[in-house]
Protein backbone atom coordinates (compact mmCIF):
# COMPACT_ATOMS: atom_id res chain seq x y z
CA UNK A 1 0.00 0.00 0.00
CA UNK A 2 2.79 2.42 0.86
CA UNK A 3 4.64 1.73 -2.38
CA UNK A 4 1.46 2.21 -4.40
CA UNK A 5 0.74 5.48 -2.58
CA UNK A 6 4.17 6.77 -3.61
CA UNK A 7 4.43 5.38 -7.14
CA UNK A 8 0.85 5.84 -8.39
CA UNK A 9 0.71 9.68 -8.23
CA UNK A 10 4.09 9.94 -9.94
CA UNK A 11 3.00 7.52 -12.62
CA UNK A 12 -0.28 9.38 -13.24
CA UNK A 13 1.56 12.71 -13.38
CA UNK A 14 4.04 11.33 -15.92
CA UNK A 15 1.29 9.91 -18.13
CA UNK A 16 -0.65 13.19 -18.04
CA UNK A 17 2.46 15.18 -18.98
CA UNK A 18 3.14 12.82 -21.88
CA UNK A 19 -0.44 13.23 -23.08
CA UNK A 20 -0.16 17.03 -22.91
CA UNK A 21 3.08 16.91 -24.88
CA UNK A 22 1.51 14.65 -27.48
CA UNK A 23 -1.48 16.99 -27.89
CA UNK A 24 0.91 19.96 -28.19
CA UNK A 25 2.78 18.30 -31.06
CA UNK A 26 -0.50 17.42 -32.77
CA UNK A 27 -1.51 21.08 -32.48
CA UNK A 28 1.80 22.09 -34.10
CA UNK A 29 1.12 19.65 -36.93
CA UNK A 30 -2.44 20.90 -37.46
CA UNK A 31 -1.31 24.53 -37.41
CA UNK A 32 1.43 23.79 -39.94
CA UNK A 33 -1.05 22.09 -42.26
CA UNK A 34 -3.51 24.99 -41.94
CA UNK A 35 -0.75 27.53 -42.69
CA UNK A 36 0.33 25.50 -45.72
CA UNK A 37 -3.23 25.45 -47.02
CA UNK A 38 -3.56 29.22 -46.54
CA UNK A 39 -0.31 29.77 -48.46
CA UNK A 40 -1.56 27.56 -51.30
CA UNK A 41 -4.86 29.45 -51.36
CA UNK A 42 -3.03 32.80 -51.51
CA UNK A 43 -0.77 31.58 -54.33
CA UNK A 44 -3.73 30.18 -56.25
CA UNK A 45 -5.58 33.49 -56.20
CA UNK A 46 -2.59 35.64 -57.17
CA UNK A 47 -3.31 37.69 -60.31
CA UNK A 48 -0.42 40.15 -60.13
CA UNK A 49 2.25 40.80 -62.73
CA UNK A 50 5.43 40.04 -60.82
CA UNK A 51 6.94 37.74 -58.28
CA UNK A 52 5.72 38.29 -54.74
CA UNK A 53 6.22 36.45 -51.51
CA UNK A 54 3.62 35.35 -49.00
CA UNK A 55 4.77 35.27 -45.40
CA UNK A 56 2.95 34.28 -42.26
CA UNK A 57 4.02 33.70 -38.68
CA UNK A 58 2.02 31.76 -36.11
CA UNK A 59 2.89 30.81 -32.55
CA UNK A 60 1.61 27.64 -30.92
CA UNK A 61 1.80 27.68 -27.13
CA UNK A 62 1.63 24.94 -24.54
CA UNK A 63 0.00 26.65 -21.60
CA UNK A 64 1.63 26.42 -18.22
CA UNK A 65 -0.02 24.54 -15.46
CA UNK A 66 0.59 21.75 -13.01
CA UNK A 67 4.29 20.95 -12.82
CA UNK A 68 5.10 22.85 -16.03
CA UNK A 69 6.75 26.10 -14.95
CA UNK A 70 8.26 27.27 -18.25
CA UNK A 71 6.67 28.63 -21.39
CA UNK A 72 6.85 26.10 -24.20
CA UNK A 73 6.04 27.45 -27.63
CA UNK A 74 6.73 26.79 -31.28
CA UNK A 75 6.86 29.49 -33.94
CA UNK A 76 5.75 28.44 -37.40
CA UNK A 77 7.03 30.66 -40.21
CA UNK A 78 5.45 30.14 -43.61
CA UNK A 79 6.86 31.58 -46.81
CA UNK A 80 5.64 31.01 -50.33
CA UNK A 81 6.54 32.70 -53.60
CA UNK A 82 3.65 33.77 -55.78
CA UNK A 83 3.99 33.89 -59.55
CA UNK A 84 1.30 34.36 -62.18
CA UNK A 85 2.18 31.48 -64.51
CA UNK A 86 -0.49 32.39 -67.09
CA UNK A 87 0.97 35.85 -67.53
CA UNK A 88 4.51 34.49 -67.77
CA UNK A 89 3.47 31.95 -70.46
CA UNK A 90 1.78 34.68 -72.51
CA UNK A 91 4.84 36.90 -72.16
CA UNK A 92 6.98 34.06 -73.51
CA UNK A 93 4.63 33.64 -76.47
CA UNK A 94 4.70 37.38 -77.17
CA UNK A 95 8.48 37.29 -77.46
CA UNK A 96 8.40 34.16 -79.63
CA UNK A 97 10.02 31.86 -77.05
CA UNK A 98 8.62 28.46 -76.15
Amino acid sequence: MVEAAIVLPVLILTVMLLLRTFVFYLEILNTGIAEHMEALKACDGYKGTGLRSYTSRTDVNLYRGGVLRINVSKRIDTRAYMLNEDLMARAGEAFGKD
